[in-house]
């Protein structure tokens, strides 16, 4: 093989291990998440879908008009 080819595989397995470290990080974050309460969140209001505040929300929050 020339230089050339053996530089792109070791770019592309580079590649796949960076790929599998994010996997891994995301993962653990994820469970995380789930430990420190999100599950029973998730449990008790499965169907809410959390909406953005409009900026009119936030403003009335700030006055206390809400």
């Amino acid at each position: 093989m020339t230089s050339r080819e053996d530089w792109l595989l070791e770019q592309e397995k580079r590649k796949i291990l960076q790929d599998q470290m994010v996997t891994e990080y995301k993962k653990n974050k994820f469970i995380e998440e789930i430990k420190s309460g999100l599950g029973k969140r998730i449990l008790e209001e499965p169907n809410n879908i959390q909406r953005k505040k409009s900026f009119w929300f936030k403003i009335k929050k700030i006055l206390g008009w809400s």
